[in-house]
C-alpha cells in the first residue's frame, strides 16, 4: 500500500509532461517552419499525420497494455516521447513526418486511465480521471505559452530538448516507483471488438461525434476566423491557449462537485441539445467580443459533458480487460476528429465560415441522439457492481 499511494501522482506527472510537449509543438511547428518559408499545406500535413495516427493509437496501446503490462507500456511511451524530439535535429522532412505520426500513436490517455481504474478507490475515480484528463488540457495551454516564449529566444532543437527533459525525468521516476499490473484476460486481437460491451461502444461513438463537432470549428476554422475578425497572430495564440486552460479547469472543478444522482444519460442528451443552438450562434457572432462569449459558452457546456463521459468511461470499463475496453472507447472517440477538420475545411472554402458551424451543430445533434442507446442509471449501477466483483488482475 505504501508503494502504491503515489501511483496516481506519478502517472499524472508523466501524462502532463507529454501533454506539455504536445501543446508546445502546436505553437513551435507552425511558427518555426512558416518563418523558414515552408508552405502552409506542408505544415498542415504535419498536423494531419498526428491526428490520423490518433485514430489507430488507442487500439495499439490497448493491446500493448494487455500483453506487456501497464508499467512497461507507460514507460515505453514516455521514453519514445523524449527520443523523437531529437528528430528535429535532423535536416530532413522524412524524420519530421515520422515524428508527427509516432507521437500521434503515443496515446497516453489510456495508459493513464487504466491506473485510475485499478489504483484508486471507486468513490474517487470520477474526480481523479477528470482531474487527470482536464489538467492535461491545461498542460497543453502551458506548453503553448512556454513553447512560444522559448522558440523566440532559442533554436528549435534546444527548445524541444527542454521539453524532452520533462518526459525523460517522468520516465525515470516511473521506472523507479511505478507499480506494474498484468491483466489475466489475453484476448485474440480479432475478437476484441466483439467482446467489448455495447455500452462502451455507444459511449465512445457519442463522444466521438461531440469531438468531431468541436474540431469542425476549433482546430483550423477558429484561428482563421479570428484572423478574419482582425485579431493579431499573438492574440490568436492567446485565445487558443486560454481555451485549453479554461476547459481543463472547468472539467476539474465540475468533477469535484458534480451531482451523480442526476442520470448521466439524460444530462449528456441535454448538454448536446444545448450545444446545437450554441454551435449555430457561432455563425451569427459578427463581432470579436460576441464571438468569444459564444466560444467560451460552448467550451463550458462541452467541458460539463466531458466530465460525465470520462466518468462513464471508467465506470463502464470492465476490471478484467480494462485496457481493451478503453482502447475501443478512445478509438471511437477519435475517429470523427479528422473527419470534422477535413469536411469543415472543404465547406468553408466552398460556402463560407457558417457551414463549419452548421456541420458542428449536426455532429452535436447526432451525439445527443446516440446517448438514447446508453443504459439507464439503475442498469448501469448493477453492471458496474458485477464488473468490480469479477476483477482479475495481478499487481506487481
Amino acid at each position: 500500500m505504501e508503494r502504491t499511494k503515489w501511483t496516481i501522482p506519478i502517472v499524472a506527472l508523466g501524462y502532463w509532461s507529454a501533454a506539455l510537449t504536445n501543446g508546445a509543438l502546436r505553437v513551435i511547428v507552425p511558427i518555426y517552419f512558416a518563418s523558414r518559408g515552408v508552405s502552409i499545406s506542408k505544415i498542415a500535413f504535419l498536423f494531419f499525420l498526428f491526428k490520423f495516427a490518433e485514430i489507430f493509437a488507442p487500439f495499439g496501446i490497448g493491446v500493448m497494455l494487455n500483453r506487456w503490462g501497464y508499467k512497461r507500456t507507460f514507460i515505453t511511451g514516455l521514453a519514445i516521447h523524449s527520443v523523437i524530439s531529437a528528430f528535429y535535429m535532423v535536416p530532413n522532412f522524412f524524420f519530421l513526418y515520422l515524428e508527427r505520426f509516432v507521437r500521434g500513436l503515443l496515446y497516453m490517455a489510456d495508459m493513464s486511465a487504466v491506473y485510475v481504474k485499478h489504483f484508486s478507490a471507486k468513490e474517487n475515480q470520477r474526480f481523479l480521471i477528470n482531474m487527470m484528463l482536464g489538467l492535461k488540457e491545461a498542460s497543453k495551454g502551458v506548453g503553448m505559452i512556454g513553447g512560444g516564449l522559448l522558440i523566440a529566444i532559442l533554436t528549435i532543437e534546444n527548445t524541444l530538448l527542454i521539453f524532452a527533459a520533462f518526459t525523460a525525468v517522468s520516465a525515470l521516476v516511473a521506472v523507479k516507483y511505478l507499480p506494474d499490473l498484468q491483466e489475466q484476460v489475453k484476448m485474440p486481437v480479432l475478437k476484441i471488438w466483439g467482446a467489448v460491451d455495447k455500452k462502451i461502444k455507444t459511449l465512445g461513438l457519442s463522444f466521438g461525434l461531440l469531438n468531431g463537432a468541436l474540431d469542425a470549428w476549433g482546430v483550423v476554422v477558429l484561428p482563421v476566423y479570428l484572423t478574419h475578425l482582425g485579431v493579431t497572430p499573438t492574440l490568436v495564440g492567446t485565445v487558443m491557449m486560454a481555451e485549453y486552460v479554461f476547459q481543463g479547469l472547468i472539467v476539474t472543478f465540475f468533477s469535484k462537485y458534480v451531482n451523480l444522482r442526476w442520470e448521466p444519460r439524460k444530462l449528456l442528451m441535454l448538454a448536446g441539445l444545448l450545444l446545437v443552438p450554441v454551435s449555430l450562434a457561432l455563425s451569427f457572432a459578427a463581432t470579436l467580443h460576441l464571438f468569444l462569449i459564444v466560444v467560451f459558452t460552448y467550451m463550458f457546456l462541452f467541458s460539463g459533458a466531458m466530465v460525465y463521459y470520462n466518468h462513464l468511461m471508467i465506470e463502464y470499463a470492465s476490471a478484467e480487460k480494462t485496457s481493451l475496453d478503453l482502447a475501443t472507447y478512445t478509438t471511437l472517440s477519435n475517429i470523427f476528429k479528422p473527419i470534422g477538420v477535413f469536411t469543415s475545411g472543404v465547406l468553408v472554402e466552398s460556402f463560407g465560415f457558417g457551414f463549419a458551424y452548421y456541420l458542428s451543430a449536426l455532429f452535436v445533434l447526432f451525439s445527443a441522439l446516440t446517448c438514447i442507446a446508453l443504459p439507464k442509471a439503475a442498469a448501469q449501477k448493477d453492471q458496474a457492481g458485477n464488473d468490480y466483483r469479477t476483477e482479475s488482475v495481478t499487481v506487481r
